[in-house]
């Protein structure tokens, strides 16, 4: 209901941030608020250890993806272990290549709760956009528009059903 919300607002206000993210090639965020970032000096860098598909580990210090709740690793989806194959989608996204966080908040756990980058990439966007985690709208709407493509085109856990990540941990 908050995501037919936001989308609604999103709609009637800036048509054109609906559009751009309904299209794969445009930038989820919003020209200013993506610059705004980009300037701000990474407070996390280095090789990540993936930890699972919203959850990494530099130097020690453990980070979650802003924006974003992965599948668990034990959840399937339908016949799909999409909780696996999450984990395996960041590791893909990483592909070895240093990472850089800008830290957002800290989590009950102490974790860095940050917007990571890998080659220039957003590896929240991504993971959303293919389908392999969705956005978690009780903390950001920042990659709702990656969510609405990734359900437009059936991908990832999209084309097999699943219980949300929040939902599957409750039940578990």
């Amino acid at each position: 209901m908050i995501v037919a919300a936001v989308v609604a607002v999103a709609v009637i206000l800036r048509p054109d941030w609906v559009d751009a993210a309904l299209n794969a090639d445009a930038p989820a965020l919003p020209p200013i608020a993506a610059e705004l970032e980009t300037t701000r000096q990474a407070d996390i860098s280095g090789h990540a250890r993936i930890v699972d598909g919203d959850g990494l580990e530099i130097g020690g210090q453990r980070i979650r993806l802003h924006g974003i709740d992965a599948f668990e690793m034990r959840q399937m989806c339908g016949a799909n272990a999409c909780g696996q194959a999450s984990a395996n989608a960041l590791r893909h996204l990483v592909g070895g290549r240093p990472v850089d966080c800008v830290e957002m908040d800290r989590d009950r756990y102490g974790r860095s709760v940050a917007v990571c980058r890998a080659g220039g990439q957003d590896l929240g966007a991504a993971m959303v956009r293919q389908g392999h985690a969705v956005a978690y709208t009780r903390y950001s709407h920042r990659y709702v528009p990656e969510e609405l493509a990734a359900r437009r085109d059936n991908a990832g856990a999209w084309a097999h059903g699943f219980t949300p990540p929040e939902a599957w941990r409750r039940a578990s």
